[in-house]
Order: structure tokens, then C-alpha cells, then sequence
């Protein structure tokens, strides 16, 4: 029970920056939703998490529209700020990228609902500053809302310090944040232009192995081609334009995917599409080059190359065919060739095979942890914990701790509870396990460690701050509170 009002039942969201919570409002007898602030990557002040946590409500509230989740309260709870919000009952855009069922139609549909509330919360003097898949919430009925404005800018407001770092999530974040510009409405542009890329192609166009690759990549890289044209697909090409000014702005976004709502144009008339037919030399030079390549051919031939030649052959490859040839080739031999290709190219051809078969792969390229990290972490978080699952401990532990903190605690928070409590075991006597305990949610956090041996959590706790060491020991279980003391030689 929180505040004495709010009964938590389960947990619909966790993460490095905290975690959502479905819970019973026991004075009003109705169902919301709890945001736990949390800890951040970045190691922030809790004055400053408390105001970020004010100035969410306040963004929030101030926009007044239908499509941005309503705020009812926020307070304090034994020294971390919560937010009490509706709550939506659905799924996130991400989750339905991840299930490969998502229609343009039905894309741009859900892209007319963000934008009007992007544009309502514009009007209102309010930058969301982090759109991205995982903010998208559709509900049971098919309605669409923008939630987490957690780092949102309000005019009139200065910017909240986050010791050096950028807030938010680098691959999203358009160029001009990363230059530390003028950030506006644009801004949110380019990020769901980013967003609508994901949805399209599976993947996100500009993470790479880190945070500043990734950055460097929105600066200066162009986003990878499209798989498939269309009026949608050009419109994401111009909201990726580097330069604000360039930028396609959200009249003319609106009208785009409202006619990719409405259907196809329909064909020209059939003397009209005799006359614009190209040469008969150039239509055979096209059926050849659609020719489909057979992916057991491909696989054999792939299979007795060294991996880097092997590697730029799949490169050539479609994506769909690059997926079949390698869900082909003995694990082993996939997991070399893998690791010849740039991390992006890697992941996206991962991102359409089963979880269990990327887990046996990453296992074979975990002998390069850093290169296996960066692809796990190109991956949306619900689908890389899932992946964590498939690969053996000592492998996976290697993995997760080339990641970030903040990045592994939001990748682990959607492995089994026993998984993540492996790599902590694994990671025990090293800085990378307190920085992981230290990163998840409080709730998490005490979750995994009931299966961590107790003298490795006593070992944890004594490296931590010593107010967040008691109450993760307040959180045990009472016989596993009672072996760590035991271990911590206090009564």
C-alpha cells in the first residue's frame, strides 16, 4: 500500500529510469497507473528527480488533450517522487512492432493520433523531447496516447542539470539536441519520423554500439535505405532531414499520413501505364535483378567461406533473405559471420528470427562481448530481455556486463527474475554487479536478489549507498533478510 491510497497489484513497465505500476485506488475504488522514479543512469540528485517528476505533471497537464495520458497526483513515498496517472489499458507501439503485424495503414492511422497530440502539446508551449515506440500506448479500443513526459521542455522553464549527460534515448533524439541547439517542435519531428522507421524496418535506423556512436550516427550518418517505397516511407526520409529547417513540418506530415489512411490511389488507366512501360531490355534487367536467391544455396556456399567474405556476401543479400540463410547455417558458423558485420546490419538481420534462435547466436558471439552487447542493446528491451533467457550464464554475464548500468537494468528487467539474478551471481565481486543492483527499480531489485546467495548480496550491499543498502534489505524476504544479516554479521 502506498500513501495509504494506492494498492500496487502488478507490474506493467520496468526499466533503467524506473518502473509503471497497475494499482488499486482504494478512496475513489478505481484502477491507475504508478510511475516509480527511480535512480537514473546519470546518477541524479533527488531534488532533481523530484522536479523532473513535477514538471511531467505539469507538462502533461497543461496540454489538456485527449490523446496525452491524464496526471491525478504526484508525491513523495519514502524519499522517491511517484506520479499517479490513468490508466491505459493496451499495448505500446513497441510491443506490436515486436509481434511484425503492423500494416502502413494501420502505422499511419496510430501516426495521425501522436501527431495531433504532439501538435496540441506544441501549441501549448510543451517539447516532448523523447518519442519513441516504447511512448506510444494503443489502448483495448484502439484509442492512441503519448505518455513519459519525463524529460519534457516547457517554455519559460530552464533545463534541469543532468551532470553532463543528454537525457533521453540517444537514437531518438535529433541532431540538434545532440549539438545542444535550440530545441523545438522539429525536435519531436525527428524523433517520431525515427519512430515510424522502427515500425516500418523492425530496427532503430542510428543505435550503434554505444551512446556516442549512436549520436554520432544521428549527426553525421544518413538513415539506411528503406525496404519498401511508398508515400509513408518518403515521408520518414524527409522527417530525418539533419537540418530543423528542412525539416518536413507537421501541416504537411498530417496530410501524408491521413491519404495513406484513406488507401492506395487508385492505378492509371491501363493506355496510360502502355505508354509509361520501360524498354523491353530494362524490364528484363529487372525481372533479373528480383530474381529471388535460394536461401539453402546461399547457406551452403555462405557455410564454406571464412566469415568476412562470407559477411559481405550477406550484406548483398535483402533482409528477408539474409534472415533465412542465417536461421540455415549452423550456429557456430552464424555467429562468426555475424560478428564480421557492422552491429546495425547484425541486428537487423536478428530482429526477424525467433528469440531462442538469437540467443543461441549471441551466445556464439558473446567471444567478442563488447560486439554482442552493442547488437543486444540495438534490440527494443522486451525483446532483448526475452533473448537474455536463451543464452547460458556465463555468456550472457559476459554480454550484460559490457552494457551500461541503466542499460542492462532496463534490458534484464524484462529476463526471468532467475536470469537476472544469475548474472548478478556471475558478476559478483566485480563494479558492474553493484552498479546493476543500483540501476533496477527498488521492487526489482529486491525481486533478483531473493535468488542471489546471500553472501553475494551482503558483499552487493556493503558497496552501495548505505540508505539504498537498507532499504533493499528492508525489501528481502524475511529468511533471505535473515541469512544476509547473518553474513553481515548484524543482529
Amino acid at each position: 500500500m502506498i500513501r495509504s491510497r494506492y494498492r500496487l497489484l502488478s507490474t506493467l513497465a520496468q526499466g533503467g529510469m524506473g518502473a509503471i505500476w497497475l494499482a488499486r485506488d482504494v478512496v475513489l475504488d478505481r484502477h491507475v497507473a504508478l510511475k516509480e522514479v527511480v535512480l537514473t543512469p546519470y546518477g541524479e540528485d533527488l531534488s532533481v528527480r523530484t522536479e523532473r517528476a513535477l514538471r511531467e505533471a505539469r507538462a502533461a497537464a497543461s496540454v489538456g488533450h485527449p490523446g496525452i495520458v491524464k496526471i491525478y497526483d504526484v508525491f513523495l513515498e519514502e524519499g522517491r517522487p511517484w506520479i499517479v496517472m490513468d490508466y491505459i489499458k493496451g499495448r505500446s507501439l513497441l510491443n506490436l512492432i515486436e509481434d511484425g503485424g503492423l500494416g502502413e495503414r494501420e502505422l499511419a492511422r496510430i501516426g495521425v493520433r501522436v501527431l495531433d497530440a504532439l501538435s496540441a502539446a506544441h501549441r501549448a508551449g510543451v517539447v516532448h523531447r523523447d518519442v519513441k515506440p516504447a511512448n506510444i500506448v494503443i489502448s483495448e479500443e484502439g484509442e492512441v496516447f503519448l505518455v513519459d513526459f519525463g524529460i519534457a521542455q516547457i517554455n519559460g522553464l530552464s533545463g534541469l542539470t543532468t551532470h553532463n549527460a543528454l537525457a533521453g534515448t540517444p537514437d531518438f533524439m535529433a541532431p540538434e539536441r545532440v549539438n545542444g541547439g535550440r530545441t523545438g517542435p522539429p525536435a519531436d519531428l525527428w524523433s517520431l519520423g525515427v519512430t515510424l522507421f522502427h515500425a516500418l524496418e523492425g530496427y532503430s535506423p542510428f543505435r550503434r554500439d554505444n551512446a556516442a556512436a549512436t549520436m554520432g550516427a544521428v549527426l553525421t550518418q544518413p538513415p539506411p535505405p528503406l525496404s519498401r517505397g511508398g508515400r509513408l516511407s518518403e515521408a520518414v526520409v524527409r522527417l530525418l532531414e539533419k537540418d530543423p529547417a528542412r525539416r518536413m513540418g507537421a501541416d504537411e506530415l498530417a496530410r501524408v499520413l491521413r491519404s495513406v489512411v484513406a488507401g492506395p490511389i487508385p492505378p492509371p488507366p491501363p493506355r496510360e501505364r502502355q505508354e509509361r512501360r520501360e524498354p523491353p531490355e530494362r524490364q528484363n534487367r529487372q525481372v533479373t535483378e528480383r530474381r529471388a536467391v535460394d536461401p539453402r544455396k546461399a547457406a551452403r556456399r555462405l557455410g564454406a567461406m571464412a566469415a568476412g567474405p562470407a559477411a559481405r556476401l550477406l550484406e548483398t543479400l535483402p533482409k528477408e533473405t539474409a534472415q533465412q540463410v542465417v536461421s540455415l547455417l549452423e550456429p557456430r558458423t552464424a555467429g562468426g559471420i555475424l560478428l564480421e558485420l557492422p552491429e546495425s546490419q547484425a541486428a537487423a538481420v536478428l530482429v526477424g528470427l525467433q528469440v531462442r534462435d538469437v540467443g543461441g547466436l549471441l551466445e556464439r558471439m558473446a567471444v567478442v562481448p563488447a560486439r554482442a552487447a552493442s547488437v543486444l542493446q540495438m534490440m527494443s528491451a522486451a525483446r532483448a530481455g526475452r533473448v537474455v533467457d536463451y543464452i547460458r550464464l556465463e555468456e550472457a554475464s559476459a554480454i550484460v556486463g559490457a552494457l551500461p548500468s541503466g542499460e542492462a537494468a532496463r534490458i534484464l528487467a524484462h529476463a526471468h527474475v532467475r536470469t537476472a539474478a544469475g548474472i548478478v551471481r556471475e558478476l559478483s565481486g566485480t563494479p558492474a554487479a553493484v552498479r546493476l543492483v543500483e540501476a533496477m527499480p527498488l521492487r526489482r531489485a529486491c525481486d533478483v536478489l531473493c535468488y542471489v546467495p546471500p553472501a553475494v548480496v551482503a558483499t552487493a550491499l556493503r558497496n552501495l549507498p548505505s540508505g539504498l543498502a537498507e532499504r533493499l534489505l528492508d525489501g528481502l524476504d524475511d529468511r533471505t533478510r535473515g541469512l544476509v544479516l547473518h553474513h553481515l554479521k548484524r543482529p
